[in-house]
């Protein structure tokens, strides 16, 4: 309807009175590093923090050739890695590949040489860098924007992190912006906070900046939490019966036939697998500490899950803990149910 209106039938003053967004203002300029391309999240891959390479990309690993589809695919390139800690692991990236700068700006790039020359813009591990990683703004954002050149009222919603950032590199000086209050922002501990006005906004970005790791290094094994002993993962997996929420194994998802399933494993190496039926599937199971811990399990009746699993990862969550078991790109995840 504010796209319909006629010039001889719009006042200015009907614009809201807030006071504008100025594009160099403070405001504007948190608003605009909030809105960056975080590029850390696969550093495992390019080794820098403010690039992102876009996906499916194709991948030599230690040798071994993979696809990367999604972020869910960067542990397949942990797990390969973590599987000897006496070699060297290599990464091999199959160009050409499309990266992401932090402007949202999409480039090709060739080789290593022109990767490299976009690395070396970044800022080196954990060094202080523009983005602003530890809030979130919750979409869509509404904006009224009055152009006094055409003595045009319009309205835009902002969609996306990078709709934002081009949205607030485009404001020109005969452009008079207003947000349309309230925003709700999420914040790096997974609550959520309402702002009503351009002061309140710009609080609430400063106020954060430093409160979060950004996670902006090449530790990859630094979420993994597998640091217990060995008596103490027998202790954790004796305790409660288990479920199996995800299993994947030659790239095919394998869980939902193990559907009602419940895994007991005892003291003394035996593992008893019983389905809704009530039927008993009789298993061994062994664990040893060679390179981490590892978990091996035996099923006659179930060759998909009978494997040596490396412990990736362990989890606690309010309905127990979740174990994630990897073999190079196969995984199996554990659920306790101490039901």
């Amino acid at each position: 309807m504010l796209n319909s209106c006629r010039k001889d039938e719009f006042r200015f003053e009907e614009t809201p009175t807030e006071d504008p967004l100025e594009q160099n203002s403070l405001v504007a300029n948190l608003m605009q590093r909030t809105a960056l391309n975080d590029g850390s999240d696969d550093n495992i891959i390019d080794r820098a923090s403010c690039i992102t390479v876009q996906l499916p990309v194709n991948l030599v690993v230690n040798g071994l050739p993979i696809i990367i589809n999604d972020e869910d695919d960067y542990d397949t390139i942990e797990a390969i890695f973590d599987e000897s800690d006496s070699d060297t692991d290599t990464l091999v990236i199959i160009f050409p590949i499309s990266i992401i700068l932090e402007n949202h700006t999409e480039v090709i790039v060739n080789n290593e040489n022109e990767l490299n020359d976009f690395r070396d813009d970044c800022s080196e591990e954990n060094e202080d860098d523009e983005d602003i990683e530890c809030i979130d703004f919750n979409y869509p954002i509404s904006f009224t924007t009055y152009n006094t050149l055409i003595d045009e009222l319009d309205s835009e919603s902002i969609t996306s992190d990078m709709e934002l950032y081009e949205f607030i590199d485009a404001i020109e000086d005969y452009l008079v912006i207003n947000i349309n209050f309230p925003l709700t922002l999420s914040l790096y501990d997974g609550t959520s906070l309402n702002v009503s006005n351009l002061n309140d906004l710009e609080s609430a970005i400063e106020d954060v900046i430093d409160d979060c790791d950004e996670d902006d290094d090449f530790d990859f094994d630094e979420d993994d939490n597998v640091s217990l002993s060995e008596q103490e993962f027998i202790d954790l997996l004796v305790l409660c019966s288990w479920e199996i929420d995800e299993l994947e194994v030659d790239e095919q998802d394998l869980e939902d036939q193990f559907d009602d399933f419940r895994f007991v494993f005892n003291a003394d190496g035996t593992t008893v697998a019983t389905n809704a039926g009530g039927t008993d599937f009789n298993g061994t199971w062994m664990l040893s500490t060679s390179n981490g811990l590892r978990l091996t399990i035996q099923f006659d009746d179930f060759p998909s899950i009978s494997n040596t699993w490396r412990l990736h990862e362990i989890s606690t969550e309010d309905d127990g803990t979740r174990l994630d078991l990897r073999n190079i790109e196969d995984h199996i995840k554990l659920q306790q149910d101490c039901s």
